[in-house]
């Protein structure tokens, strides 16, 4: 099972953990189906995760830390799969604390149909507005994230890209700091009121279940003000047909608040 952050840099960790023999990306957003497997999911297959997040952020305006936890639970079946997450947060921002929800993600994936290179599929994600937007703990309003992505096997390392929109349900209000500076809503998973989402990295399979990868994931701002965000990240993974674990330490490279954050993930299928 996969913590992963918005849009198609989501699709891109959920497929690094579909095509990797132990496969288990995350990030701290919300989750998404890791059981929807290039080309051999179970017809039926109930996925329990807990997810835990700590990062530090230092921005022009904002400078702390926060730590995080989230739950989620996922249902596939054959190609097709559903998965719901809530996170919570503690977050201390210039000083002040504060412990809150995040914005829960509902997610649908689907793996539609073999490609000369590997396989294709969709996501369809929304973001909502659970936590309390004026706090940095979430948007505060609703998010689309639709994406498309593909993924190829060569030997033991699998390859995967993304690509997506997504866009703010409640309008595109002009978010501007104090300065008049474009910024994200959110400190603990931010992202733009509208953007192109991109995600790629590769997995190799290490043996008895380990797994190793990389990946980069990113949004370009459109229709609005905002900024280029670029998140780069490394993982180890173990998994058995029962348990899935994994460690991952990520490094916001442009646009994003924190400077370092680092997940432990574990999954139970049923």
């Amino acid at each position: 099972m996969h913590l992963v952050m918005r849009g198609s840099a989501m699709t891109g960790l959920v497929l690094l953990g579909l095509a990797a023999p132990a496969g288990a990306e995350m990030d701290h957003a919300g989750m998404a189906m890791s059981e929807t497997s290039v080309g051999h999911a179970p017809s039926d297959l109930v996925v329990a995760s807990v997810g835990l997040v700590a990062a530090s952020f230092s921005t022009p305006y904002f400078v702390g830390s926060y730590q995080g936890e989230a739950t989620t639970v996922s249902w596939t079946h054959g190609r097709v799969g559903v998965a719901a997450s809530l996170p919570v947060y503690h977050l201390d921002e210039n000083g002040l604390g504060l412990r809150g929800l995040g914005d829960a993600m509902l997610h649908a994936n689907a793996d539609l149909a073999a490609v000369p290179w590997g396989r294709v599929g969709v996501m369809a994600m929304v973001s909502v507005p659970t936590a309390d937007g004026q706090n940095g703990l979430g948007m505060g309003h609703w998010m689309a994230m639709p994406s498309v992505w593909t993924t190829t096997q060569i030997g033991r390392v699998a390859l995967v890209a993304s690509v997506g929109f997504s866009r703010s349900l409640s309008g595109l209000e002009d978010m501007r700091g104090p300065l008049g500076t474009p910024m994200v809503m959110s400190i603990v998973d931010p992202m733009n009121m509208s953007e192109i989402t991109w995600s790629g990295g590769a997995a190799v399979a290490l043996g008895g279940g380990v797994a190793a990868s990389a990946h980069a994931m990113g949004g370009h701002p459109v229709e609005a003000a905002g900024v280029e965000r670029v998140i780069g990240a490394g993982r180890l993974g173990w998994s058995n047909q029962r348990v899935s674990t994994g460690v991952e330490l990520q490094a916001g490279l442009a646009g994003d608040p924190f400077t370092l954050r680092g997940i432990v993930d574990t999954a139970v299928r049923f």
